[in-house]
């Protein structure tokens, strides 16, 4: 398969994710299912676009499936297993971040109930954390809401 600049950018999304931590190839697969023709692929045609083992594919999949960014894509007439990109994944994404800093709200609440004797120096660090969280969750809400109304607008 010839390489395109489609492949490059799978390679750049592979690297950015690389970068964070996480698995250079899932970066790759994510890449490429965000552009390749048609949307869904086989394990046999990542493997093919990406220059990777059927192997290495699997396990990425898998962990992109279990992260809820790629699902399996059925399609009549065949018994292979394509995948695709989920769709609404990128809000799903934005929903679970304001969940994660509600939970780390909660958590230092009960942070500050703890340390309630302690004069405000002690209670500082905890505090910083429980503002700067129960900021981001209101703000993560506000933008899902603001996407959804950009969404309804760009659609009509």
């Amino acid at each position: 398969m010839e390489r395109t600049p489609l492949h490059d950018y799978a390679d750049e999304i592979g690297l950015w994710m690389e970068d964070r931590g996480l698995p250079r190839m899932s970066g790759r697969v994510l890449g490429w299912l965000m552009v390749c023709e048609p949307a869904h692929q086989s394990a046999d045609e990542l493997a093919e676009a990406l220059l990777a083992s059927r192997g290495a594919i699997s396990m990425s999949v898998r962990m992109l499936m279990d992260g809820g960014s790629v699902e399996r894509f059925p399609v009549a007439g065949t018994r292979r297993t394509y995948y695709r990109l989920r769709p609404g994944f990128w809000l799903r994404e934005a929903e679970d971040k304001a969940r994660m800093a509600g939970e780390w709200r909660k958590i230092t609440e009960r942070g500050l109930q703890l340390l309630s004797d302690r004069d405000e120096a002690s209670r500082q660090r905890v505090q910083e954390a429980h503002d700067m969280y129960a900021f981001l969750e209101a703000e993560y809400g506000r933008i899902r809401d603001r996407w959804l109304e950009h969404r309804a607008r760009k659609e009509t």
